[in-house]
């Protein structure tokens, strides 16, 4: 996604022309006195010389600023660009994507972090080394045809090289987006392979051990084809000389003063030369990052859901009616090909509603959750807020609910309106949920802080109800806290919830307390097969569990 525009390569333009004008009367200044020939302005070189040094410095510098604030805007607006499109992507596409992949992506555009030195270095001595090739046929035009074939036969050598490596890089940034994975399996995963040798072996020896030996192989030879390509441009700057000084004059094309000033001029280009070989090997990594940004890019701006907002567009109304007709929501496995589908769902839950879902693993809660919560959009079928058609991409509806799910996350900074600091609102909530004493302080750094899994699942809590929001998902909230907090959640918080005029959709587990529930909906299969008051009628907890 990094692009240098015709207005761009002009601005190089009209740097580089005086540039070039003054480093070339550097190189004849220094070529004339080598070779014991009159300057121009002999009465004058010295201060000449001095001069051409200074404003050559001045507008490489210019050059390089400009370079340096062109790259990290780049850079910025490339980065906000992603986050962007990732702000604005559905849930059913990050999932597919992988937080490996963005991981990776990120780091391939934190590479371009190194592009203003390389892009100065490359335009210094591309002008260096068209400075020495025109002072080249000022002296000796054959001379300078077969020193310039020469240097373009290594500069092409060199370019077929570096192009069979292309492909070799492509393969270490797919494999260290597998490496990501498996990371991420043995952290996130580490009680799992602490329980289970047979697991953390094959783990370690044949996914991990297997991605790394390959990484180590396929970047051995790349590293032995840079160095080869490194050896072969010195060397053959060697044999450069070697023809200038040897085989040239032996053919009656150079006379010995000439040779002399070709040295110094071999010289003078020599480093430009090695600079602009050497700068290939960035320029190869940057290709290949530069393909992978735009080929994700692609892929994330192929769904743009919030552009698609076609449902209702005044303010959304609080909620009194939330009705579901003919929703359904399929999930299709690329990998396996299995497919699962929710639905077909009608039903309506209302305002202050206290609803338990529950079922099985793999009943369909957790989709029906995603589709509720407008993270899933649903493949038919459309829900309705008080007699009116929303989209799931709508963020007004999103933001009438806090959800706290069963994987929830507790951020590491503060992103909402509200200030911890005195916040009289938060002191009450934490000691409500128990945590006054655990969270010492209203110092935002000490409501983020490491929790256990019950503590963790209780500051979402506090976080949730200090958004203010009318409609509550609790995502088996109670399943990770003691029995002292699930007895508090179920008898005392639900009611407490209710009487504040809260709508509750909480998946649980707990039969125990199912009378607390206005509502029970039972998924089975992907569909409801269950619809139970149990505050108007008793019903055996155990009698939900069957068909």
């Amino acid at each position: 996604m990094f692009k240098i525009t015709w207005r761009n390569l002009v601005f190089l333009c009209v740097v580089a022309i005086p540039n070039t004008c003054f480093t070339f009367g550097i190189l004849y200044i220094i070529n004339s006195i080598v070779a014991g020939r009159n300057v121009l302005f002999a009465a004058y070189q010295a201060p000449v010389f001095f001069l051409l040094v200074v404003l050559s410095f001045g507008l490489n510098v210019f050059l390089q600023r400009k370079i340096i604030a062109f790259t990290f805007h780049s850079i910025y607006r490339n980065e906000m660009k992603i986050f962007h499109c990732l702000q604005r992507t559905s849930l059913q596409q990050l999932e597919k994507i992988g937080p490996e992949r963005i991981y990776s992506i990120v780091e391939d555009v934190r590479l371009f972090v190194f592009f203003p030195n390389v892009i100065t270095t490359t335009i210094s001595s591309t002008l260096s080394l068209f400075i020495g090739i025109v002072y080249y046929f000022v002296l000796s035009a054959y001379s300078a045809l077969i020193v310039v074939a020469l240097i373009g036969l290594i500069g092409l050598i060199y370019k077929l090289a570096r192009k069979s490596i292309f492909s070799k890089v492509m393969l270490l940034r797919s494999l260290n987006d597998v490496y990501f994975k498996v990371v991420d399996d043995m952290i996130r995963g580490f009680k799992e392979l602490k329980m289970s040798s047979v697991k953390s072996d094959n783990l370690f020896n044949d996914f991990l051990g297997e991605n790394r030996a390959h990484v180590r192989d396929v970047e051995t030879t790349v590293g032995n084809r840079y160095s080869v390509m490194n050896l072969f441009n010195q060397y053959g700057l060697y044999l450069l000389i070697g023809v200038i000084l040897f085989v040239l004059p032996l053919f009656k094309l150079l006379e010995p003063t000439e040779v002399i000033s070709f040295v110094v001029i071999l010289l003078f280009i020599l480093g430009p030369l090695s600079n602009l070989l050497n700068t290939q090997n960035f320029f190869v990594k940057v290709r290949v990052a530069n393909k992978r940004i735009t080929a994700f890019m692609e892929e994330l701006e192929v769904i743009q859901l919030a552009a698609d907002n076609d449902g209702i567009k005044e303010p959304l109304e609080i909620m009194e009616t939330l009705r579901f007709e003919g929703v359904s929501y399929q999930h299709v496995d690329e990998q396996t090909e299995a497919s699962f589908v929710l639905g077909p769902l009608d039903f309506t839950i209302r305002k202050g509603e206290t609803i338990f879902v529950i079922g099985g693993n793999g009943s369909g809660k957790s989709t029906f959750i995603n589709c509720l919560t407008g993270l899933y959009q649903p493949s038919a079928g459309n829900i309705y807020l008080n007699g009116k058609k929303i989209c799931n991409n709508d963020a007004r509806y999103k933001d009438q609910i806090s959800a706290i799910f069963t994987d929830n996350h507790l951020f590491s900074r503060n992103y909402d309106s509200y200030s911890l600091s005195g916040n009289k609102a938060y002191e009450h909530l934490l000691k409500l949920m128990k945590l006054d004493k655990v969270v010492a302080d209203d110092d935002d750094a000490s409501a983020r802080r490491k929790f256990s899994k019950g503590q963790s699942k209780r500051m979402a809590m506090v976080f949730a109800l200090l958004d203010e929001k009318p409609f509550m998902v609790l995502d088996e909230w109670a399943a990770d806290q003691d029995p002292y907090f699930r007895r508090y959640f179920y008898e005392e918080m639900l009611p407490m919830l209710k009487a504040a005029g809260k709508t509750i959709i909480a998946v649980t587990h707990d039969d125990a307390y199912f009378k607390h529930a206005d509502r029970i909906l039972k998924f089975d299969y992907g569909t409801i097969v269950k619809d139970i008051r149990p505050r108007e009628k008793e019903i055996e907890a155990a009698s939900l569990w069957e068909l």
